[in-house]
């Protein structure tokens, strides 16, 4: 994400979300013995392949999306070919298209590579007159770097910017080689609609995108994709911490004919 210098967040709000997140940690302790057979399943995160298979240009998977909604209500991704941003919204799944229009996708359609949980709020507060890279950098400030996050933001964008990707044809190119010539750009004004993504750790790099990695759906259905930036004139944010997760490697075949050694993090700045 490129971060530009932007007045910073009401003050009062970036001390309640720290006050929030140290009350959660002080929940997480340890635990009286009799409550541990009573807890809930485990928190977790799902992931289907790895961020660097998807960069170096496989593009296809095997894993349905009727099977996806079975791991997590919540989440992004694409579909095989990249063929637009994938986005799951309370339980539903959307593509947002290269030419703008959005579907909900039947079950039997699949998925390349996608980042799934079952969401559910541990805090939530309200932001206004704030900018995605100003929002970040007081989110950072206030999250222990080193744990993983589920956030849902959803509000009233004055402005936002957005893409999703063209369909790949095969020999497939590298993800930053097909996103140079297949990639559209969506200037939204004055949209409403919800933001649904991630904040992950940097040692998950080669597994996952580390930082922050969103994407949005409008309320109307007409617009949406991968976000770049955004100015919100007021935003509801929900935060979800993660406790950890569980990776399936891609299934296609084409996932063990590429070389996964090359290090791709600067490929990877470049298309987020």
């Amino acid at each position: 994400m490129n971060y530009r210098s932007m007045a910073p967040m009401n003050k009062p709000v970036l001390m309640l979300l720290a006050g929030s997140f140290l009350f959660l940690q002080a929940c997480s302790q340890k635990q009286p013995a009799e409550a541990a057979s009573t807890a809930p399943a485990p928190d977790f995160m799902y992931q289907y392949s790895i961020i660097d298979a998807l960069l170096a240009g496989v593009f296809d998977g095997n894993l349905t999306l009727g099977e996806l909604k079975t791991k997590g209500d919540f989440g992004i991704g694409t579909f095989n070919r990249v063929d637009g941003e994938l986005i799951v919204d309370q339980g539903k799944v959307y593509q947002i298209s290269h030419d703008g229009s959005i579907h909900e996708m039947a079950d039997q359609d699949s998925t390349s590579i996608a980042f799934v949980k079952f969401f559910k709020a541990d805090t939530s507060f309200m932001v206004k007159n704030t900018e995605l890279g100003q929002l970040e950098k007081d989110l950072m400030a206030a999250l222990p770097a080193n744990e993983m996050y589920a956030i849902r933001m959803k509000g009233h964008f004055s402005k936002l910017t957005s893409r999703a990707p063209g369909p790949a044809k095969k020999p497939y190119p590298t993800l930053k080689d097909h996103l140079a010539k297949a990639q559209y750009l969506f200037n939204l004004t004055n949209t409403r609609g919800v933001v649904v993504g991630f904040l992950l750790p940097g040692y998950l790099a080669k597994v996952n995108v580390p930082g922050f990695h969103f994407h949005y759906l409008a309320d109307d259905h007409k617009s949406g994709g991968h976000i770049f930036d955004f100015t919100a004139t007021e935003l509801t944010v929900e935060i979800d911490k993660i406790k950890g997760y569980s990776v399936e490697l891609n299934t296609n075949a084409d996932f063990d004919k590429i070389s996964l050694d090359k290090d791709r993090q600067e490929e990877l700045k470049k298309i987020e």
